[in-house]
């Protein structure tokens, strides 16, 4: 029988990729700047899930595991207005009419919601697990 992957390193394989590519991408593109940001914060959702023998395939199974799950309570708020933020800046046609003014430069939504989730959940996946801060172009 084959080995099965490391479910947990797959997710941060995962993170860090979103994470290298969100610095990549053009300020023009601040939808996907946010999509991305997302991403890399919902795969260490899962890489935390994932060490918890936890399998979710939706948002919204992944959304009910932050909401009531106790692994989650310091980053429950951020994670839900990321997802919230994130889908409002992919479908609504004027996301900057919707997103909350605090968060309408990329970098403040990152300092304020992606580096606090990142700050507390790595010690529960490893001790040793550590990133530099997130900073997009502008």
């Amino acid at each position: 029988m084959a080995k099965q992957p490391d479910r947990v390193q797959l997710y941060l394989d995962q993170w860090k990729h979103n994470r290298d590519f969100a610095k990549t991408i053009d300020p023009a593109y601040r939808d996907w700047q946010v999509t991305a940001v997302f991403y890399t914060a919902l795969h260490l959702i899962n890489a935390v899930l994932a060490k918890y023998n936890i399998v979710v395939e939706r948002h919204s199974e992944r959304n009910d595991e932050v909401r009531f799950n106790a692994v989650f309570d310091v980053v429950r708020t951020k994670y839900l207005n990321l997802f919230r933020i994130c889908s409002v800046t992919r479908y609504d046609a004027e996301p900057d009419l919707w997103i909350p003014k605090n968060y309408l430069t990329v970098n403040d939504l990152v300092n304020d919601l992606l580096t606090p989730i990142e700050q507390n959940l790595f010690p529960k996946i490893s001790p040793s697990l550590a990133a530099k801060p997130l900073v997009l172009k502008t």
